[in-house]
């Protein structure tokens, strides 16, 4: 082909024929359409497992049958028991009318025995502090007497017993002795606090200082006799602080030559029955009371 022929077309590319599955064009490409996604089938909801049903309570146990031996051996155990109560209860009480029965904390504060202040207990008698001693006479809160009182102070026998002769150089051991009656009447004036050992001045300190505050009650000379006569504890000491004794008023309406009541003391002298000048070496004493 010539250059002639190029110039009038004769030239053209050969037409391969149309492609019918093509799209026709304008010029701009076709917007691809969104295929929406497959919607995923619903699933049904899974039912909740049925809940185990409750066992069903097992009945009681039948009621145990006992034995006529055990019926026996029963019925006699609670006889004893009674019995021995009651035979307990009279023992304390003195009274072989008396029905009621007590605990062992319970007593009531009438007498069995009576103690007359002159004979030594040997269980009252030790010298040794380091343990304390158990008196076995009580008196208790709520359930005092004059009787109980005086008994109680009796059995320690203040002016025989060597547990209450003075230590080394005259030292009085009137602090060991308020400390042993008041053990017994239940309302402990302390010979040890904590680990410390008391002295009979430092006794005398804690009866005036920290007594009042655990149930002690400061009272008259009108009032403390009437307290003792009730059967509570009165503690005596001298009105002058150096003076470092102290004794016990014991439960007696009767009065001495100078109008005085009577103590109990191992002090300045040892007795059961002394006038005050003579326990504590001074007529003015303060008294304090423990119900």
């Amino acid at each position: 082909m010539n250059d002639q022929e190029r110039s009038q077309g004769k030239g053209k590319p050969l037409d391969l024929g149309k492609d019918t599955d093509r799209p026709r064009t304008t010029g701009t490409v076709p917007t691809a359409q969104p295929v929406a996604a497959p919607k995923a089938e619903a699933k049904p909801a899974a039912k909740p497992a049925p809940k185990p049903a409750a066992p069903a309570p097992a009945p009681p146990p039948a009621p145990r049958q006992l034995t006529q031996h055990q019926k026996q051996m029963l019925n006699s155990a609670f006889i004893d028991n009674a019995t021995s109560r009651v035979s307990k209860a009279k023992a304390v009480v003195g009274n072989t009318a008396e029905k009621k029965l007590y605990d062992d904390d319970d007593e009531p504060t009438s007498l069995a025995k009576t103690y007359d202040g002159e004979t030594v207990l040997p269980e009252l008698a030790g010298r040794d502090v380091w343990k304390a001693i158990q008196a076995p006479l009580q008196s208790r809160e709520g359930r005092r007497t004059a009787e109980l009182y005086q008994n109680v102070i009796n059995q320690f026998a203040v002016g025989t017993n060597p547990r209450y002769e003075p230590d080394e150089g005259g030292r009085p051991r009137g602090h060991i002795y308020i400390w042993d009656v008041s053990r017994a009447m239940n309302c402990e004036v302390p010979h040890f606090v904590g680990a410390k050992e008391l002295t009979l001045a430092q006794t005398c300190d804690w009866i005036r200082h920290e007594a009042p505050m655990r149930g002690w009650v400061r009272a008259s000379l009108e009032t403390a006799r009437a307290a003792a006569l009730a059967g509570q504890m009165v503690v005596v000491l001298p009105r002058e602080v150096k003076v470092k004794q102290m004794a016990i008023l014991i439960p007696l309406e009767e009065l001495n030559d100078d109008g005085k009541p009577f103590v109990a003391a191992a002090a300045a002298m040892r007795g059961g029955k002394l006038k005050l000048n003579e326990a504590l070496g001074v007529f003015a004493a303060e008294y304090l009371v423990h119900p």
